[in-house]
């Protein structure tokens, strides 16, 4: 039997504000073996978000918010990838955080092939990969062992992954919401938006979504319960914000940062508060915007950021009520599925655009009945 090829993508050049395909390169490699506590698995999906552009070199200026070392953990010594806030020209493309030993960190999805860990048995299936490849080597111990009979495997990139975490640990632990209250969710339709607006219209809060053209809005509206949705592209923000909610805002949910920062800022209401969670619209440095710190001062406003790699902790709670509004139909949750491995440097272009038509952007490589 000839022996399996492994297909990897690696970056091939410093690229501009979007990712092009051109900008990466896929090569065939051999297929690595697991040593003690390993397991090799074949990549069955993996999940694309924006938050890996800061990583990727950039062959003009560098924007603020990218390769900020406060984006990760101060000490990575320990670390089996260096340098967890880059990803170098001829370096293997990333999809899950780097660095973590955690069960939670992985960005793929997929089935043991080989096991020399005692936690996994070839024909497993396992959530714990981070990169762009068809097989990869990981450690078992910052794996986690998936039941199809449960949940689909791709929810552990979707419903349950880091994007979806992410939207929880923020409104759970940052929002300091109460019922009756104003929010407003940028890129409501994205992975993260999506949990955000239907936590808080659960909580009794008034939602209004923002979001790139009106197949998104009407995505917000229609499925996740927002009570309205201001199109980005089509409408002036501030003006639509006077017209829908006079009275101001009392929390500001901020996944993009960019043009839309500022008119929302200007309209919170004093005592009001700002959860700055993504900057995707600056990733590619074509968008940028300031805070006006005399209105932070005259209104008392607390704005607060945080990285969901500090609250670990946090995950099992999560899982618990995610599974819970699951079983209780309360939950709605869209992903975009991008087939094959080729399409992945397209799905990361599309994902940073706006291209896509929401929810959660997925690559699938292989099927998984496919998959001995």
């Amino acid at each position: 039997m000839e022996a399996p090829v492994n297909r990897v993508w690696r970056v091939a050049r410093p690229m501009g504000p979007i990712p092009t395909p051109d900008d990466f390169v896929l090569v065939e490699e051999p297929v690595a073996q697991p040593g003690p506590g390993q397991v090799l698995m074949r990549t069955i999906y993996l999940g694309v978000a924006p938050g890996v552009r800061p990583l990727l070199p950039y062959a003009g200026a560098v924007p603020d918010v990218a390769n900020d070392g406060s984006a990760g953990r101060s000490d990575a010594s320990a670390d089996d990838l260096p340098d967890p806030m880059r990803i170098r020209v001829g370096e293997r493309m990333r999809s899950g955080i780097v660095p973590s030993m955690s069960v939670y960190a992985g960005g793929t999805v997929g089935k043991v092939i080989a096991s020399r860990h005692p936690g996994f048995a070839s024909g497993d299936y396992i959530f714990g990969g981070r990169l762009w490849q068809d097989y990869e080597v990981v450690d078992g111990d910052a794996a986690l062992r998936l039941d199809p009979a449960v949940l689909p495997i791709e929810a552990e990139l979707s419903v349950l992954g880091r994007s979806a975490f992410t939207g929880w640990v923020g409104y759970r632990r940052f929002a300091g919401a109460r019922m009756g209250e104003t929010i407003v969710v940028s890129a409501a339709a994205g992975a993260v938006g999506m949990i955000v607006v239907q936590m808080a219209k659960a909580q009794g809060l008034r939602v209004i979504g923002i979001a790139s053209g009106p197949d998104k809005c009407a995505f917000v509206t229609g499925e996740l319960g927002a009570d309205a949705c201001i199109d980005r592209l089509d409408s002036n923000v501030g003006v639509a914000l006077d017209a829908i909610a006079p009275a101001g805002i009392d929390i500001y949910f901020d996944n993009v940062g960019g043009n839309v920062q500022a008119p929302v800022f200007a309209r919170l209401k004093p005592f009001g508060r700002m959860v700055v969670c993504g900057m995707a619209a600056e990733y590619g440095g074509l968008e940028s915007s300031s805070l006006p710190t005399g209105l932070i001062l005259a209104k008392r406003l607390r704005i607060e950021g945080f990285v969901v790699l500090d609250h670990e902790d946090d995950y099992a709670e999560f899982r618990a009520d995610v599974a819970r509004m699951l079983r209780d139909g309360a939950l709605v949750y869209r992903t975009q599925v991008y087939q094959g491995l080729e399409q992945a440097p397209q799905a990361l272009a599309d994902c940073l655009t706006g291209a896509n038509p929401g929810g959660k952007v997925l690559v699938q490589v292989a099927e998984a009945a496919s998959v001995g």
